[in-house]
C-alpha cells in the first residue's frame, strides 16, 4: 500500500527542508505499478529520474493535518509505458484531459508541510525495503512536479 511522509534529508542541495515523499511498492496495486511504470518514462537528472511536466504531476492538499497526494498523468505518457489510462476513471483538478492515477493520504504536521517543497520524490520500494536503506543505496526517486499553471 503506497504511503507518504513529509521528511527533510531528501534533496542533497537543501537537506533540511522537508520534502513530499510518495512511498510505492513496484508490485502493488494498479496504481502503484503504473507510477513505477512512468520511472521508464523520465529523463535522468543528477540522481534522480524527472517525470516531465507536460506529462505527469502531483497535486496536493492539506485539509488541517490530513494531507492528500494525488499522482497525475496524461494519457499518452501511460500509454507509452504500456499502461491503460482508461483504467484510471478519475480526472486531475488542474487538467480534466489528465488521470489521477494514484491519491495517498496521511496524517502530517501542518507546519512541517508548510516548508516542504511543491510535488513529490517518488520511491519504488517492495514490502520489505525501508526509505532509509534507499536512501543509503542512492536509489533514484522520480521527481514530480507540482501542476502546471494554467
Amino acid at each position: 500500500m503506497a504511503r507518504i511522509q513529509v521528511r527533510p534529508g531528501i534533496d542533497p542541495e537543501q537537506p533540511d527542508r522537508p520534502v513530499v515523499v510518495v512511498i510505492v511498492d513496484p508490485g502493488g496495486p494498479l496504481g502503484e505499478r503504473a507510477v513505477n511504470s512512468l520511472s521508464s518514462y523520465c529523463y535522468e537528472g543528477d540522481g534522480v529520474l524527472y517525470l516531465s511536466q507536460t506529462d505527469g504531476w502531483a497535486e496536493t492538499s492539506l485539509a488541517g493535518d490530513r494531507l492528500t497526494v494525488a499522482v497525475v498523468a496524461h494519457p499518452a505518457a501511460l500509454k507509452q509505458v504500456d499502461v491503460d489510462p482508461g483504467l484510471f476513471p478519475v480526472r486531475s483538478a488542474a487538467d480534466p484531459d489528465a488521470v489521477v492515477v494514484l491519491r495517498v493520504e496521511t496524517r502530517v504536521d501542518p507546519r512541517v508541510f508548510a516548508r516542504a517543497g511543491a510535488g513529490a520524490a517518488v520511491f519504488a520500494l517492495g514490502p520489505d525495503e525501508s526509505l532509509e536503506d534507499a536512501l543509503a543505496e542512492e536509489a533514484w526517486p522520480i521527481v514530480v512536479a507540482p501542476p502546471p499553471e494554467r
